[in-house]
């Protein structure tokens, strides 16, 4: 398990993207987009760290095509389970924070039914098996796969694995900011998607920012099947946007925000 944690921080930190131009990057998807995609999202009691066990909530994902050239993807089918609270996060539950966090992820609805957690994730390694090869994609990645492989013990995800805030770390946004040099239009954009502390101080590379910035309606944010559909939608507008700008430099933006990685 150590190992295996280990070779995904690796991933993250020194990723294979780092370095890449436009047209290379977008040449990679292309060579990625022969197989099925399983879109996914889940929602959690709180993060990583805080002081108690920190559990899910919901595990969702969407099974695609996604068509390169056109830039479109077909649905499949979907997948989405609400998760019972287990009795450590019913012992915290007066933990002001998880109160919040369970509000804000649409948690309690009634007639819906809620599954064990474990079972479910379970079930969700079995619903994935069904499409052999296929990548996960997922924004901020390392949050949901921390959670993947370690709240069911006996089971790891080793899937291939896109993650859309590093498209927008190294592509989208350096693309941005590279326009923004002479374009006020995209100096405006810049100033309404606005900088992160989660993003060392540049530009947020959160769904909820960028995806607003893009035109995209985000009602229903923060339930995991919905996320996922947000998620595909940023995705298709950051493709469109780097096939029509993948002439440009972006080195210089794209280094400024691994330093910061590293940092």
């Amino acid at each position: 398990l150590i190992y295996r944690f280990m070779k995904y921080i690796q991933f993250i930190t020194e990723h294979k993207f780092w370095g890449k131009s436009i047209p290379e990057f977008l040449e990679w998807i292309k060579s990625k987009s022969n197989v099925y995609w399983i879109l996914l999202d889940t929602e959690t009691t709180g993060l990583p760290g805080d002081n108690y066990e920190v559990q899910l909530t919901q595990l969702s994902c969407i099974v695609i095509k996604y068509d390169f050239d056109s830039n479109t993807f077909s649905e499949i089918e979907s997948y989405n389970k609400k998760i019972k609270l287990t009795p450590d996060t019913l012992s915290n539950i007066k933990n002001t924070r998880i109160k919040k966090v369970l509000s804000f992820n649409h948690y309690g609805e009634k007639g819906i039914k809620f599954h064990d957690e474990s079972d479910s994730l379970s079930d969700f390694n079995s619903f994935i098996n069904k499409y052999e090869n296929s990548i996960l994609v997922i924004q901020n990645a390392k949050f949901d796969m921390s959670f993947l492989n370690t709240r069911n013990k006996s089971i790891k995800f080793n899937n291939e694995v896109i993650d859309t805030k590093q498209i927008a770390q190294l592509f989208y946004l350096p693309c941005l900011q590279k326009l923004s040099e002479t374009n006020i239009e995209y100096q405006n954009l810049a100033t309404k998607i606005g900088t992160s502390d989660r993003d060392n101080g540049l530009i947020s590379s959160s769904l909820s920012k960028i995806g607003p910035a893009l035109g995209i309606n985000m009602s229903g944010y923060h339930d995991a099947l919905t996320d996922c559909k947000l998620m595909m939608k940023m995705f298709i507008e950051m493709i469109k946007f780097l096939k029509e700008n993948k002439s440009l430099d972006i080195s210089k933006y794209q280094g400024e925000r691994i330093n910061r990685i590293r940092k």
